[in-house]
């Protein structure tokens, strides 16, 4: 593979710290390098970016043995891991694939900031100051550097100074006189000066004597002074100070607010250099350590003054930045009021069905679930050919009845008896009345055999935007159809998570290629006609709840002799649906005369395997009384709240069931007050937080008894809180 088919690797790599990748993450991307047809320079020059874990020859031993390695991993992992960071290519409502090249948005989107002149009057002494009041406490310890040493003509700092509070510092600078020499030392004239804007404990100057990560440095060199000044307020970035390095460039100190959590710091630091790459602000990476020295605010640097251009600059926390970064960058649509009422709606076209009675419409996804080897695949293989030929499917018309293109991804079945399936299926579709359109079949289908190939749906959306926009624009297909879901979810149906993340891949594939994505789907094990038809499928519901239409075909239970009779022996479907977009259509049943299915009127009289009708009810009992209790619950709530609005309520927390009686309402079934008896006992029940108790009450005329109160069970002094 020619280098140049890989021209944006080396971008998504250089948005990617390698100190923030474990160790099989770092050997991840020198894998995806040699896949690519990298060489093993390109990943040592970047894993050199993490000066504590580089080690000379690594990257070259590591990368001999990726050849003997059955393993594969491909660019896509480095793309996915730059995008994490913030990374994105050049446009966002264009499929990219992770092998197009990308380039970085310009750096003139942003207006230059005008930066002071050196000339004029200058209080160094004052700006030294408030750059430590507004980075340190007064007593946290300030390690400054005025000597430096050179080499190959440039001069380098040494370790510096670090014995004085950030108040002593300000306490001297307000007594020298406007000397910042006499307080921090003399500065080589050419060299300048700098301070760590982080602060220390007082024992070193490295990143373990950092005793709290609130700022990081954000540097670049590659723009003008006035450009970079103007990005980094049209950024908005947290800054507690911007500082004019006396060179080519300005050091932001940035907030980061990370605390003591050298992790999130880290973290932080990663997120901000990506949003400022991603905008065309190449921020220095070698500044990431917290230790770091920036340009000291009142030195000067040869001819060049080291200034204070501003304090406090953007959002106050980084918290505050994020959340206005987050909405910035994160390629949702934009938000829309109701100015538009009056202009006509545009639904997408019908993929499935017609206006009146449809089913599934362009852009919407849709499952189909079944007992497994109950012919799944044939149906979908009967739905790609329907599509392709603007034919029809199960009876409904598809694509409006003109030929639309499909793209079926086959992960389950050999490539050649795929090729049989679609034959035999066409051949049926012949035999029973379809019109002959093989031209339009044989232009509008296409089929990938991914069976051995497999890999999880996330990382297939690029590699399906890359060919589906082989044929054409976003759009050009009318439908993905991905048979069968367990082959790319991650393999655990029954975590949340993991079938969140196929879902959201769905929807990324639907954004990237402009189309409906279908998919299959497998009961479990056991009777599936003892649920409803959304919760039939294997796994967690989040699959049925996510889908904009959801078909289902459970098997129908027919005694022998009837199935001999009526059907021939043939399997026979009940077939349910649940669409978002259109009302719930009536079951229909199909037998499966291979290899397609065809719908019968003969068999409503049965009931589908496992189907139980007492349990049915059972479940309509469980939720009335589900329903009683949360109204039961409400009317005590109501009615001690009313009573302690009231006054009525005694110290302890009490109310007598009278006063109670007084304020509750009404029961909606039968429009009456509940009694005293069944107040008392809704009290003993888990589900009212209302409980109640005998207590005995004195009168004023010094008689006693006992009495039913009614008390809060989430009252702390019940439960023996202070």
């Amino acid at each position: 593979m020619a280098r140049g088919d890989h021209a944006d690797l080396p971008d998504a790599l250089a948005a990617i710290d390698p100190s923030t990748l474990s160790y099989q993450e770092w050997v991840d991307c020198g894998m995806a390098l040699h896949e690519s047809g990298l060489s093993a320079d390109d990943w040592d020059r970047w894993s050199r970016r993490d000066p504590d874990r580089w080690h000379e020859g690594e990257c070259a031993r590591k990368w001999a043995s990726f050849g003997r390695s059955e393993r594969r991993v491909s660019s896509g992992t480095i793309v996915a891991m730059a995008r994490a960071r913030g990374w994105r290519p050049a446009t966002a409502d264009e499929a990219v694939d992770w092998d197009d090249a990308m380039t970085v948005v310009g750096a003139d989107w942003a207006d230059d900031v005008a930066v002071p002149a050196d000339e004029g009057p200058w209080d160094p002494a004052r700006e030294l100051s408030d750059y430590l009041a507004a980075l340190f406490d007064d007593d946290d310890k300030v390690c400054v550097v005025t000597e430096s040493w050179e080499r190959d003509g440039r001069h380098l700092p040494t370790k510096g100074h670090w014995d004085r509070t950030a108040g002593e510092l300000r306490q001297e600078l307000a007594a020298c006189g406007g000397d910042v020499g006499k307080v921090v030392g003399d500065w080589d004239a050419e060299a300048g000066a700098w301070v760590r804007f982080n602060p220390l404990d007082g024992r070193g100057c490295g990143n373990a004597n950092v005793t709290e990560y609130r700022f990081a440095l954000v540097e670049s060199d590659t723009l003008d002074v006035g450009r970079q000044m103007g990005m980094i307020e049209a950024m908005r970035l947290p800054c507690a100070a911007v500082v004019s390095s006396g060179g080519k460039s300005v050091h932001a100190i940035v907030r980061v607010d990370a605390g003591t959590d050298y992790g999130l710091y880290r973290r932080r630091v990663e997120r901000l250099y990506a949003f400022c790459e991603a905008r065309g602000f190449a921020p220095d990476r070698q500044n990431k350590n917290p230790s770091r020295l920036s340009r000291m605010p009142g030195a000067t640097r040869g001819e060049r003054r080291q200034r204070l251009l501003a304090l406090s600059l953007g959002p106050a926390t980084w918290d505050e930045w994020e959340g206005w970064a987050d909405s910035e960058e994160d390629d949702l649509p934009a938000e829309r009021d109701s100015t538009d009422w009056d202009e006509p709606i545009r639904l997408p076209p019908l993929l499935i069905g017609t206006e009146e009675a449809g089913l599934l419409r362009r852009g919407q996804k849709m499952i189909v679930t079944g007992d497994s080897k109950m012919g799944k695949s044939y149906l979908l293989i009967d739905l790609a050919e329907a599509i392709a030929t603007g034919g029809r499917w199960l009876g409904m018309p598809a694509n409006g009845g003109e030929p639309g293109m499909v793209f079926y991804v086959n992960l389950e079945i050999d490539r050649e008896e795929f090729r049989s399936r679609t034959h035999l299926v066409w051949e049926d579709r012949l035999a029973h009345g379809s019109p002959d359109r093989l031209a339009d079949l044989r232009r509008n289908l296409v089929t990938w055999p991914l069976r051995g190939h497999a890999r999880l749906l996330r990382d297939l959306v690029p590699l399906l935007a890359r060919r589906t926009l082989r044929y054409g624009p976003r759009g050009t297909f009318s439908a993905i159809i991905i048979d069968p879901v367990y082959k790319v979810n991650g393999g655990d149906d029954n975590d949340p998570s993991k079938v969140g993340e196929f879902t959201n891949a769905v929807d990324a594939v639907i954004e990237a290629c402009g189309c409906s994505v279908i998919y299959a789907h497998h009961h479990p094990k056991g009777t599936a006609g003892q649920k409803k038809s959304m919760d039939r499928m294997s796994g967690t519901g989040v699959y049925a709840r996510d889908a904009d239409v959801m078909v289902d075909l459970t098997a129908i239970e027919i005694p022998d002799n009837d199935r001999a009779d009526t059907l021939g022996g043939l399997p026979a479907y009940r077939m349910s649906a649940d669409c978002r977009s259109f009302a719930r259509p009536a079951d229909r049943d199909f037998v499966f005369r291979w290899p397609r299915f065809y719908e019968t009127d003969q068999l409503s009289r049965y009931k589908v395997e496992g189907e139980d009708p007492d349990a049915r009810r059972r479940e309509g009992r469980r939720e009335y009384e589900r329903r009683k209790n949360e109204e039961a619950a409400r009317l005590m709530r109501e009615a001690f709240e009313a009573c302690r609005e009231d006054g009525t309520v005694d110290d302890d927390g009490s109310v007598t069931i009278t006063d109670m009686l007084s304020h509750v309402g009404v029961r909606e079934e039968t429009g009456n007050a509940p009694s005293r008896n069944v107040m008392r006992r809704w009290s003993t029940q888990d589900w009212c937080h209302i409980g109640s108790r005998i207590s005995e009450v004195t009168y004023k005329s010094g008689k006693s008894q006992k009495v039913t109160v009614f008390y809060d069970k989430d009252d702390p002094r019940e439960n023996g809180w202070t």
